[in-house]
């Protein structure tokens, strides 16, 4: 009882906290626009900070440590450095005209983005749909949670998977958008001193220089240490290391709740700040990477790569260590979790059950006023089904929880590259290209993955990488050889 009577009061405190500021939060949230995107007038490094742990998330802190762990350095440079490169070459190429043409149209969501700029309600339909596949990433960050709590606090898991919908769920049903920001952001500086904290645990492993270090990896197992680890489910070459995970992660930033994170931003002068903010912050949280190095060394490579993380936090840090980290990692995952269903509430309400609700006749008044008990009511039905899904994943993974929601996400981003690149920077790109983009990268993706497509298929970043290029090819060559709508 000792060793989890610290962990426990923090974790109260901290659904304490979380609660109350909702419940002051919840006048902010009385429209389908603040409910959305807040009253955008947090300062920059604020929002920063909230896109840094939203891009983040518990997935760099729990799970993604864990493949680290099975594989070796080639998980670290997928992950670590090539993954980021692309994030953040296309934070840089697309925040600022997705911001202006945003705030030309005041949309609240991607989908909802996509049908105003091509002029076509069906296509923020489509898109409305396909974001639900976001559905498989909540799965995982629940999950990550709950395998903490289980570890640290000691619950049995159908308790902890109660605990972490009820308090995600309802923080965002109170809260909205202006909570979620404000929330990440002290989140985001828990994350901060918690990844600091992680990373220092294992500092003695880099003490002879780079070579030591490289020499202890390679003593682990063949190819640990190397770029590519070609017995690995992931990392077989340079291109499922680098290519693949480079292309997914300038498709990551399609996410709704990543790149609608500019459209909180007041004025295009606060970009930059915000911009460089999140790039600063996201670094450091990737360094958490190297925890799964720490645990195979450490540990050794008995453990399932799902409870790698908590595994080695419970066994490697004294009580009052565990109860701190036990605080950065709910913070890693809660920051995203908000932000995910916050994107999904507004785009089922406010881009799916809207438009179809207007197509049978309802008036524009009546929508409006309906559009925010819409969306809270999709929250309760979605909570039931996500713990369904986690309790799912824990008690019977396909390797890991990972696998599970990359499929499903990796699909979306693939999906919604190609529409919304040519819709910022081509005046040539129509709706009729956009749809047909999006559909042909779900067919090459899912098809690849279920249908076993060549050795890759069993990666979804590969079959996600071909969808990509594939549906970006069909948008450039309609814009070079097609005829405009306009």
């Amino acid at each position: 009882m000792n060793e989890t009577l610290l962990p426990w009061t923090l974790f109260i405190a901290y659904a304490v906290a979380v609660v109350g500021l909702a419940v002051w939060n919840r006048r902010k949230a009385a429209s389908m626009q603040g409910f959305a995107v807040g009253s955008r007038s947090l300062p920059p490094v604020f929002v920063g900070l909230s896109l840094a742990a939203n891009m983040t998330s518990v997935a760099t802190f729990v799970i993604n440590p864990g493949l680290v762990h099975a594989y070796g350095w080639s998980g670290v440079v997928g992950y670590g450095i090539a993954a980021p490169a692309g994030i953040f070459l296309a934070l840089i190429v697309t925040t600022k005209r997705f911001r202006q043409i945003g705030d030309r149209f005041t949309v609240l969501t991607v989908p909802q983005w996509l049908g105003d700029r091509y002029g076509d309600r069906r296509l923020t339909v489509l898109f409305a749909v396909a974001s639900l596949l976001q559905v498989t990433f909540l799965v995982l960050i629940v999950t990550a949670i709950v395998l903490v709590l289980m570890s640290v606090l000691q619950l049995a898991m159908g308790t902890a998977i109660a605990v972490v919908v009820a308090l995600a769920f309802t923080s965002i049903l109170l809260g909205g958008a202006s909570l979620h920001v404000v929330s990440n952001t002290v989140q985001a500086v828990v994350m901060l001193v918690v990844a600091v904290l992680l990373v220092a645990s294992g500092a003695e492993i880099f003490a002879g220089g780079p070579g030591a270090f490289f020499d202890r990896l390679d003593a682990v197992a063949p190819f640990y240490g190397s770029v590519a680890n070609p017995s690995s489910l992931l990392f077989r070459d340079l291109f499922e290391v680098v290519v693949a995970n480079f292309c997914i992660g300038v498709a990551i930033i399609m996410q709704p709740h990543i790149i609608s994170k500019s459209l909180y931003l007041r004025t295009e002068r606060d970009v930059n700040r915000y911009l460089a903010t999140a790039m600063v912050a996201g670094t450091v949280f990737t360094t958490v990477l190297l925890v799964g190095l720490y645990a195979r060394i450490g540990l050794g490579g008995d453990l399932p790569p799902d409870t790698v993380v908590p595994t080695y936090i419970a066994t490697s840090f004294s009580p009052g260590l565990t109860a701190l980290i036990m605080l950065g990692l709910l913070a890693a995952g809660f920051s995203t979790l908000e932000g995910i269903i916050l994107a999904l509430s507004t785009i089922f309400a406010n881009d799916l059950w809207a438009n179809l609700a207007r197509a049978t006749g309802m008036s524009d008044e009546v929508v409006r006023a309906r559009l925010l008990v819409v969306g809270r009511v999709f929250l309760v039905v979605l909570a039931p089904v996500t713990a369904v899904l986690a309790w799912r994943q824990i008690v019977a993974p396909s390797l890991s929880v990972a696998i599970f929601a990359q499929n499903g996400v990796y699909g979306l981003f693939a999906a919604t590259f190609a529409p919304v690149v040519f819709g910022l920077f081509s005046e040539r790109a129509t709706a009729r290209l956009a749809a047909a983009a999006a559909v042909t990268a779900l067919v090459v993706h899912f098809g690849m993955y279920y249908g076993g497509i060549t050795h890759y298929h069993n990666n979804p970043a590969v079959p996600a990488t071909f969808a990509l290029v594939t549906s970006t090819a069909i948008m450039a060559i309609g814009v070079l050889f097609g005829h405009s709508e306009t």
